[in-house]
Order: structure tokens, then C-alpha cells, then sequence
């Protein structure tokens, strides 16, 4: 399972990486057809626009594999310790239902309504554009039932780390 997570987290930030790069190439290359050319690119906006949304719900979703997203802790560590792991496992069940309902379900859904919606500019499915929903959706459900595999043994360091200080 540890395998496939590294190989999810390669595809991920793979995916970033060029989406990044890409990105920044389009907006400069908008920037020069503006103002030097004076012929904006409707078409590199648009490209623009969509990858965007994959970076950030895959990013989400990455964030989501390496247990990076935003917690209150305060409030957690003045709790006793089997009550912490009690709303660690609350918490990342909460999680696996808002991905399954949410993300899943709900981007299945968008997705299957804007498929006949073509984007102007570069005349693609706007289902494509939705379909990050559903796939983000998909790997945080991964990632959230990878994370709930290794809570204990997660947990159990951070207990030694807490009580050697």
C-alpha cells in the first residue's frame, strides 16, 4: 500500500510540475500577445483557467496524502491522549465522507451535467474541466483510507516524541 501511495505521490506532483511550468509558459506568452502584439490569446487564458482548477484539486488532494492540511491543535492536544487519536479517526472519517459525498458523487454528478457545455475558447468538454472534481475526489478517498491504516502506528511516535521532551 506504502508502494502505491509513492507512486500516487510521484503521479501528483509530476502532474504539478508541468502544470506549473505550463501555466507560467501561457501566461507569459498572454502577456507578450497583449501588450506587444496586441493580440490577446482568449485561447492560452482559457488553458490557463482549467489547469488551475486540476493543479488545485490534485494539490488539495496531495496535500490530503501527506496529512499537511489545516488542523486546529491546540485544541486536540489538550485533550488526553486516547481522546486525541479518538478525533484523529473522527477527523479522517469526516474526510472520507465529505470526499465520497462531496467530491465523488457530487463531481460524478457536474460532470455528467456539463459534458454537452463547450468551452469557448478551446472548444473542450467542460465535463473534462469538472471531471477534477471526481478524480480529486477519488484520491483523497486513497490517501484517507491510507491514513487511517497508519494512524496508530503515526500516533504511537508522535506519543514517544511527546513524552521524551
Amino acid at each position: 500500500m506504502k508502494q502505491i501511495k509513492l507512486t500516487v505521490d510521484k503521479v501528483i506532483l509530476g502532474f504539478a510540475s508541468i502544470a506549473i511550468v505550463a501555466m507560467t509558459l501561457l501566461a507569459v506568452w498572454q502577456v507578450i500577445a497583449r501588450y506587444i502584439l496586441n493580440d490577446p490569446s482568449t485561447l492560452s487564458e482559457e488553458i490557463i483557467r482549467y489547469t488551475l482548477i486540476w493543479f488545485t484539486l490534485l494539490g488539495a488532494a496531495y496535500v490530503f496524502g501527506q496529512n499537511k492540511h489545516i488542523t486546529i491543535l491546540f485544541i486536540r492536544e489538550k485533550f488526553p491522549w486516547k481522546v486525541q487519536l479518538f478525533l484523529t479517526y473522527l477527523a479522517q472519517f469526516a474526510v472520507l465522507l465529505t470526499a465520497i459525498v462531496v467530491f465523488i458523487y457530487g463531481g460524478i454528478r457536474i460532470t455528467m451535467l456539463t459534458i454537452p457545455q463547450i468551452a469557448p475558447a478551446t472548444g473542450i468538454s467542460m465535463g473534462f474541466v469538472y471531471s477534477a472534481l471526481p478524480v480529486s475526489g477519488v484520491i483523497i478517498l486513497f490517501y484517507t483510507v491510507y491514513n487511517i491504516m497508519t494512524i496508530e502506528r503515526t500516533a504511537m511516535t508522535e506519543e514517544e516524541d511527546v513524552t521524551s521532551v
